[in-house]
């Protein structure tokens, strides 16, 4: 029992300490989602995470003696500008809402924009940078974990 304690401690420590940037930029992308965007999304977001979380911890669970190999460091730098480029987008509409007195998440639908702009061109480049940003995070995040760590 005492071994495979610290077998989990060690392999907490290296996950932690070696992905904390990504894992950190998911948390926040996390919280951010789940205040405007509607639940289906945020089910989709939190699969997407856990699975790649889960396939992460099964393969560096599987190596012995536990290490890590970062074979592509490029995706996960993508994956953190990714990230925030989603959070601070879905902060940037979040606070338009508010200064307009809006409930949460209405511009992420192209119907609700009548009541605040004239132009189509505006409407779409709201829902297109809010969805689209925040869809190319869930496909780096899931290419981040399936290419970034490789058994020893």
């Amino acid at each position: 029992m005492n071994q495979l304690s610290n077998k989990v401690k060690v392999f907490g420590l290296v996950l932690v300490w070696n992905a904390w940037p990504q894992l950190l930029t998911m948390a926040g992308f996390m919280m951010v989602i789940l205040i405007r965007f509607p639940l289906w999304f945020v089910v989709l977001s939190a699969v997407v995470s856990v699975t790649a979380l889960t396939y992460l911890c099964r393969r560096l669970a599987a190596q012995t003696p536990i290490s890590y190999q970062d074979h592509a460091p490029l995706l996960g730098a993508i994956l953190v500008c990714s990230g925030l480029a989603s959070i601070g987008l879905t902060l940037k509409w979040g606070s338009v809402e508010s200064q307009l007195k809006m409930a949460p998440g209405t511009l992420l639908y192209l119907t609700d924009h009548a009541q605040v702009t004239v132009s189509s061109t505006l409407a779409w480049s709201s829902v297109i940078t809010q969805w689209g940003s925040c869809s190319i995070f869930l496909v780096a995040v899931a290419i981040w974990a399936s290419s970034s760590w490789r058994t020893v």
